[in-house]
């Protein structure tokens, strides 16, 4: 009893003493002008891919119309790409299928880092999926099956990753 109270009022002296002699340390955090510019620059990388996906929707759509004609799967994919079709509303959310096309993850943290990733990578939305107590699903929505397989083959040629049915 004797020891461990020797050793706490000890140890205790040792650390005021150090704190007396060299002073209170200063924790220098990052400069708030960095994090401020890196998050500019992350701002400006999106508006440039919005700006990408919007200029290719528009020559989606002008192809499409310049065929005469709209059909309801080619609204989703200009929906995804950042706008819909002046004739026809895209299909609501309700029609919406989810796919899960990787194998589960054990832990939130894992599917979601994957999911940031992939989001990084092919530009599509992506949502984590809790089947049970520890097995999480990575899925995307899809309205039909060929958007289903557009996805997919988009996924396996932005990732290389080997995808069934891409």
């Amino acid at each position: 009893m004797f020891r461990l109270l020797g050793i706490l009022i000890g140890s205790a002296a040792s650390v005021a003493a150090v704190l007396f002699l060299t002073g209170m340390p200063s924790f220098h955090l990052e400069d708030p002008t960095i994090d401020q510019h890196r998050f500019d620059e992350a701002v400006e990388k999106l508006m440039a891919r919005n700006r990408e996906w919007n200029r290719a929707a528009r020559e989606k759509m002008k192809d499409v119309a310049e065929a005469g004609e709209t059909t309801e799967k080619d609204v989703p994919a200009a929906a995804e790409l950042g706008f819909s079709a002046p004739a026809t509303d895209p299909l609501p959310l309700t029609d919406m299928q989810w796919y899960s096309f990787w194998n589960p993850f054990s832990t939130k943290i894992a599917a979601s880092g994957f999911v940031s990733r992939l989001e990084e990578v092919t530009g599509l939305d992506y949502r984590v999926v809790q089947v049970k107590t520890g097995v999480y699903e990575v899925a995307f929505a899809y309205g039909d099956d060929d958007e289903r397989r557009v996805k997919l083959s988009q996924i396996s040629a932005a990732t290389g990753l080997d995808l069934p049915d891409s």
